[in-house]
């Protein structure tokens, strides 16, 4: 009696490997791409959640809060792309004291973020009054990944403190920032 054996040839077995290695060839770029734009995404509501944190403590509390940039977690400091520290700001001077109460610390760790604060007033910090609106403040956070214009994503922050993400308006896939210009990593 004669068995049927099942296997590949060589040919079969060389021709699978090349379709697998052609098909991931194409596949991963596309994840990499994906996992970028999660990345910023998640970077982004990092910062929204912040922003709201801050906004509805400082209604609910009847107090200040301050959101400054940070880089230890503890200090005030000047670069948005290191993290970021939300506090009951008690007396009001914009920097983290013993006395402030702690809301919100984020620091970055992904060295491809570049993350930068464009406002009227060009102070360092945030500052929300008890009525939720800001203390005379408004612009827009724009967040780069890796250089890429196409990662590229805005929050603008109203001087009645709310927030709205950037738009793709023209279809580019650039979004825009909010005079709608393109945003420029």
């Amino acid at each position: 009696m004669e068995k049927n054996n099942k296997a590949f040839t060589l040919i079969e077995l060389i021709l699978s490997m090349a379709i697998i290695g052609i098909l991931a060839g194409t596949a991963i770029p596309s994840f990499n791409s994906f996992l970028e734009r999660r990345k910023v995404s998640a970077n982004l509501q990092n910062f929204v959640k912040a922003i709201q944190i801050s906004r509805l403590t400082a209604i609910t509390e009847n107090k200040r809060v301050t959101v400054c940039p940070t880089s230890d977690g503890i200090q005030c400091g000047s670069d948005w792309s290191s993290g970021l520290l939300s506090f009951v700001d008690e007396d009001t001077d914009r920097l983290f004291d013993s006395e402030d109460t702690l809301l919100f610390v984020s620091k970055q760790s992904d060295e491809n973020f570049t993350v930068t604060w464009k406002a009227f007033g060009h102070k360092k910090s945030l500052q929300w009054l008890p009525t939720g609106i800001t203390n005379h403040q408004n612009g827009s956070f724009e967040l780069c990944y890796d250089g890429k214009p196409e990662h590229a994503r805005a929050l603008i922050l109203t001087k009645a403190g709310r927030l709205r993400y950037s738009k793709d308006s023209d279809g580019d896939q650039i979004h825009e920032k909010s005079p709608g210009q393109p945003i420029n990593c």
